[in-house]
């Protein structure tokens, strides 16, 4: 009779490593949503900008690699179909991009808005995954902090998935750091993301 042992196979990932579509961007930590003692898991990040050119159905004009958060339609123009549609329930911290974005969907239909910071993000399929998503304001802060080891990122500003108020949502300044708040109809990039 032969005996065997089990051995552990699992593979350890490091920040900038690529994997699951793009580059590990942070590893989950105690406290985290979706951090299990004993496993490996964070987020990845695309490993470039969603980058697609397109012409705005609102003002006409034709833009590469910057979306708006929502639309870039005012509610004077049109009372049902305007930028400044509050979600009210997006979450700020790790763990809440997916959801956040899901809700934005539900009011921004990207059949409706397929050019819209949330759209693009969820309609990227690096990998082939279908999962990606635009990450919360506190995701975006842990891909400004290794954007030195993922790499790709333009010296700019990119939206999270985190309102502030029926017309402002939050955004990341990837020259510095900080983080501001924004008009949703401003242009601004977008670095998709998904949980592995």
């Amino acid at each position: 009779m032969v005996s065997a042992t089990a051995t552990s196979f699992a593979v350890t990932y490091n920040i900038g490593d690529s994997y699951g579509g793009g580059k590990v961007a942070y590893i989950f930590q105690p406290g985290d949503p979706g951090y299990v003692e004993g496993e490996q898991h964070g987020l990845i990040a695309a490993e470039a900008d969603v980058n697609t050119m397109y012409t705005d159905a609102w003002d006409g004009d034709p833009y590469t690699g910057v979306y708006v958060w929502s639309t870039s339609q005012f509610k004077m123009k049109n009372k049902k179909d305007y930028a400044y549609k509050a979600i009210s329930t997006t979450g700020t911290a790790i763990g809440d991009g997916a959801a956040n974005t899901e809700k934005i969907l539900s009011v921004y239909p990207a059949a409706i808005y397929p050019n819209s910071a949330a759209a693009v993000a969820h309609a990227y399929r690096g990998g082939g995954f279908n999962d990606w998503f635009l990450p919360s304001i506190d995701e975006l802060k842990k891909l400004y902090e290794s954007k030195g080891l993922v790499g790709g990122y333009a010296d700019y500003t990119y939206w999270s998935s985190s309102e502030l108020s029926p017309n402002i949502a939050w955004y990341q300044i990837f020259v510095n750091g900080v983080r501001r708040d924004s008009n949703k109809s401003y242009f601004k990039r977008v670095r998709p993301v998904r949980v592995f």
